[in-house]
């Protein structure tokens, strides 16, 4: 057997192709600014999150145990469609993502008193109610297809796998809309509806007057071709979270 040092040059392309195609996902893009603390104390309280996506159907391959005529057991793959959203318009990720975003405008905002809805029954005084909705994903630029075919095809054509030593470049938009509400915390002490969905109270915003702002908000990510798909999802959630709480910032402090 070879050693590496004398490795054949397909497997040696192969190896780097595989190491490069392993790299972690990581953002790429600018963070988002936010000016600095002015001081203020604002009492923010914000709302557990909706989604307004569509339901994508997708085929999802599984393996399974059947069993023949004779008794024999056999494993066969079965494809079949599934419904779903999107990764950020899931139920598990905007409960993460509203957890994530009141971490991340605290952080901006050490003056302010930042909750969620569950905190409204301590509160008194004046708030400002955040409500936060995920709309549709729009993938602006990918070149994964391209990337996931040269590596499947450079097993049998090793020169292919030099495109990827580069990593897969994806830029992804999240639509959606942030709305700010003014009002008095026993006010809206009795407004509180509770969804099964969500981890915490939503409010009956009706009669409030409501200022919003539509946001499409880009995440600019780079990852091997060969990445986990669960350690994506943690980098899009986090980033998302950071550019939705400078969003949210903003609208607070936006004046009529």
């Amino acid at each position: 057997m070879a050693d590496c040092g004398q490795m054949p040059r397909p497997c040696a392309a192969l190896s780097l192709a595989f190491l490069a195609g392993c790299t972690a996902a990581r953002l790429t893009g600018p963070e988002p600014f936010t000016p600095a603390d002015p001081g203020q104390r604002v009492v923010v309280v914000v709302e557990p999150f909706f989604e307004s996506a569509q339901w994508e159907i997708s085929l999802r391959a599984e393996r399974a145990t059947v069993f023949g005529p004779y008794g024999a057991p056999q494993e066969v793959t079965l494809t079949r469609e599934v419904a779903e959203k999107h990764l950020f318009a899931r139920v598990a990720s905007l409960t993460e993502e509203q957890r994530q975003v009141i971490a991340e405008v605290q952080k901006l905002r050490p003056s302010w008193q930042v909750t969620s809805t569950g905190g409204l029954p301590a509160l008194f005084g004046p708030v400002t109610l955040v409500r936060v909705v995920v709309g549709e994903l729009e993938t602006v630029a990918s070149d994964r297809a391209l990337k996931s075919l040269a590596f499947g095809f450079g097993i049998l054509i090793p020169p292919l796998l030099l495109i990827d030593l580069d990593p897969v470049h994806e830029t992804q938009r999240v639509h959606g809309a942030v709305t700010r509400y003014e009002a008095e915390a026993e006010e809206l002490k009795q407004r509180l509806l509770r969804y099964p969905t969500q981890p915490d109270y939503a409010v009956d915003t009706r009669k409030l007057n409501p200022l919003v702002r539509p946001y499409g908000l880009d995440l600019e990510l780079q990852e091997g071709v060969l990445a986990a798909a669960a350690d994506r999802e943690v980098v899009l959630l986090s980033g998302f979270a950071r550019r939705l709480a400078a969003a949210v910032v903003a609208i607070v402090e936006e004046r009529h």
